[in-house]
């Protein structure tokens, strides 16, 4: 049996599926990871092949189609739906453009028995379509009310190539339905999996805390670029009196936080198991793959979203009583590290994270339903 794993060339939307693709290998099935060559260094141990521009070249693409004034939200909100359009254009007929012929020829090469696509990623349905073979979808991050524009973008990029985007053989959800802001449908086809905090890639060396203090993981994760942000969200941990673990991501670099070293330490990027190991609660984004791996561990989180879906992520945690989402970070980290009622909901989250079936387990319930 042999299963290519497809996704949307970004860190978040890949890590979240290594380890179904690591299980498929310990299946002793064949597998094959197709991203652009930026991300390869995340599946360490998986064979991969390129595909497809880096993200910036691919939002770059996407801007031209758009006239830059349109992409940026005026202040009376009167250019939301040109947005909206670019962002739907991003993730379907700009992508398919880009993406599709080049992924058909990989499809002919590879001849997968079946093909596991990212969420985000509505070319591969396509191609999956154009040469039969049947798909799933892994989903990992709650349902948007921007779902069904998304949908009719994929419409629209398979209408011109002659393509209906067909049903996936099988949904498998990472995201729980206990974690949902809005309301779904009921899915037979769907196969739950268990979350964990990424741990594969070279380890990073990063010196330990001295002294007892509390330290705090800071991250807005590896898109969303706001060192105005990063820095408030810093300060705001050093002013509660606990030490700052930071990841700044790949625009801008560690010495640019301009804090204590000796109370900061920052990397560009590391393996989040790596770094949640060393801290007692999280301040992040709201990027789905950080926000499960950190309730996997039992951490609090305290939300900044920026970006995509990270306010319906936010939103969800929120609710559920492991996270907080406060105007600003400014004020609320004692909250986050002294409130036991968030660790008790944050636990619980831990709690009902490992008891969804392994990785191992959900290939092999996939498995079984490929003809």
């Amino acid at each position: 049996m042999k299963a290519l794993f497809t996704t949307f060339p970004a860190y978040g939307h890949l890590l979240p599926m290594l380890p179904l693709a690591h299980a498929v290998a310990a299946a002793r099935d064949e597998v094959v990871i197709a991203t652009h060559a930026d991300l390869h260094g995340a599946a360490a141990g998986l064979p991969t092949r390129g595909i497809g521009p880096a993200l910036p070249a691919l939002i770059a693409q996407n801007e031209a189609r758009f006239h830059q004034d349109v992409l940026e939200y005026r202040s009376d909100g009167a250019g939301e739906n040109d947005v909206l359009a670019a962002t739907v254009a991003l993730f379907t007929t700009t992508y398919a453009d880009v993406v599709f012929d080049d992924l058909s020829t990989l499809v002919t090469d590879e001849r997968p028995d079946v093909i596991v696509a990212e969420m985000w990623d509505f070319v591969t349905p396509l191609v999956a379509r154009k040469f039969g073979i049947p798909y799933a979808t892994f989903l990992h991050s709650p349902a948007t009310v921007v779902d069904p524009v998304l949908a009719a973008g994929a419409e629209k990029a398979g209408v011109q190539r002659g393509l209906p985007v067909p049903a996936p053989m099988a949904t498998i959800a990472l995201w729980p339905e206990w974690l949902e802001a809005l309301p779904i449908t009921r899915d037979e086809s769907k196969i739950p999996i268990s979350s964990s905090a990424y741990e594969s890639g070279t380890p990073v060396d990063i010196p330990a805390f001295t002294g007892d203090r509390p330290a705090v993981l800071v991250t807005l994760g590896t898109v969303v670029d706001d060192l105005d942000l990063l820095r408030s969200a810093v300060g705001a941990v050093l002013d509660a009196g606990a030490n700052a673990l930071v990841t700044t991501g790949f625009a801008a670099k560690p010495e640019d936080l301009e804090a204590d070293p000796e109370r900061v330490r920052a990397v560009s990027f590391a393996p989040i198991g790596q770094l949640l190991d060393r801290v007692q609660a999280v301040v992040a984004a709201g990027g789905s793959g950080t926000t499960l791996a950190t309730l996997s561990r039992g951490l609090p989180m305290l939300f900044l979203p920026k970006i995509a879906n990270q306010p319906q992520v936010a939103a969800a945690v929120t609710a559920f009583g492991a996270g907080i989402t406060p105007d600003s970070p400014v004020g609320s980290v004692p909250m986050l590290l002294d409130d036991l009622d968030l660790r008790r909901h944050a636990a619980e989250a831990r709690d009902r994270l490992a008891d969804r079936p392994s990785p191992a387990a959900a290939w092999s319930t996939l498995r079984a339903r490929i003809h």
